[in-house]
């Protein structure tokens, strides 16, 4: 599989026909309009593509919508979808292909590293840079040009924490990716949450490459943990396995990327039963149902973590509905901000979007059971 994938769609009249999304390309002619193009960054392949693959087919949903409709103010919309494995020197390099090549005003990027490495850069080039990701304080506060619609990273762990207290388990063995800051956040809300309400904690880090976890496990088996706190990716089913192997029977809890079939399948059986944070749409939403029914058209199945597509889609809604149409067709940066801080009350298939003061709207994530492999709410 090549390391970067590049999904471009350039579009003049763009068909959801059954299972499949069929574009033609725009060739300016007779003095029609460029289409306007928006920029995407995030892991389409490797160990952290659950968490890109599916938001795209979400974005290309909404695209297509909105070019089935006649585009913006009769624009055509074109998306340019860069592969970064969820590593943050690539999306530097991707970032600067969008901007400079690609000519992209705004672009949502879902690597939580590589937001904060383009954000001093995303400023000098007036680019507007959306995470639909992941949404918190440190997002929040990264820039003006920074803003996020997305889960909010601190539930994470906030609802890990409660669960556990709540449960009379009250000393946590914790496991986490140093593969940027976003597992460490994790870490450290589930960590202040927990303490306070009297639970004690042993903490273990490992990198996003590592393959053998004994060292680590065996540390946290001494301290004879209630529960057994694991923050990565793929990687986390492979610890559970090894974990198991060890003689190590705390209760799992995990972040919602064990609902990834890569990692259940490394978990080998051990997976089942996991308690993890994790957000779906509400059940009496009618734009998520309707979503839901035209992902399942477009890509054959549903969502594998909806809470990567819902957010996603509806950042590219917000966009092409609320925010380009009331704006030039020269997509200046102040204006595209002004646009988005003033969103209140949009409706989309994560309930209700409204902004705050530092570009972030951010949705509660909460406690799920694994059970045959999929996500029970508790």
């Amino acid at each position: 599989m090549q390391k970067n994938i590049k999904t471009v769609i350039a579009v003049v009249v763009v068909l959801l026909v059954g299972s499949g999304i069929y574009f033609a390309t725009n060739n300016n002619k007779g003095g029609e309009q460029q289409p306007l193009t928006i920029g995407y960054i995030g892991p389409l392949t490797g160990p952290s593509a659950v968490l890109g693959m599916d938001a795209i087919k979400a974005i290309e949903i909404a695209v297509a919508e909105t070019n089935e409709k006649g585009g913006i103010n009769g624009q055509q919309v074109r998306l340019v979808a860069e592969d970064d494995q969820y590593l943050t020197k690539n999306t530097v390099s991707a970032y600067s292909k969008l901007v400079n090549t690609d000519k992209a005003k705004v672009i949502m990027i879902a690597t939580y590293g590589g937001v904060f490495a383009v954000a001093e850069q995303a400023k000098k080039d007036g680019v507007v840079v959306i995470d639909p990701l992941d949404c918190n304080s440190q997002v929040a506060n990264a820039d003006k040009n920074i803003f996020c619609i997305a889960t909010e990273t601190e539930s994470i762990g906030y609802s890990l924490a409660d669960y556990m207290i709540e449960n009379d388990m009250k000393k946590a063995g914790i496991m986490y990716s140093t593969k940027d800051s976003f597992m460490a956040l994790v870490n450290d809300a589930f960590t202040k949450r927990y303490t306070e309400k009297g639970g004690v904690v042993q903490v273990e880090s490992f990198n996003y490459d590592d393959t053998d976890f004994r060292t680590q496990l065996t540390k946290l088996k001494q301290g004879n943990a209630d529960g057994l706190v694991l923050l990565g990716h793929d990687e986390t089913g492979l610890i559970m396995k090894q974990a198991r192997n060890l003689g190590i029977n705390a209760k799992f809890l995990a972040t919602g990327t064990i609902t990834s079939p890569p990692a259940q399948q490394a978990a080998e059986g051990a997976a089942e039963g996991t308690v993890f944070a994790y957000w779906e749409a509400s059940a009496d939403n009618a734009l998520a149902k309707a979503f839901e029914g035209k992902f399942v058209a477009v890509v054959g199945r549903g969502p594998i973590l909806p809470l990567t597509t819902h957010p996603a889609y509806d950042t590219t809604k917000l966009l092409l509905e609320v925010v380009f149409p009331n704006i030039s067709a020269k997509m200046n940066v102040n204006d595209i901000k002004k646009e988005l801080l003033s969103v209140k009350g949009y409706m989309g298939t994560t309930g209700e979007i409204s902004m705050d003061a530092m570009g972030a709207a951010r949705i509660k994530e909460s406690v799920f059971k694994l059970v045959n492999g999929a996500p029970v709410k508790l």
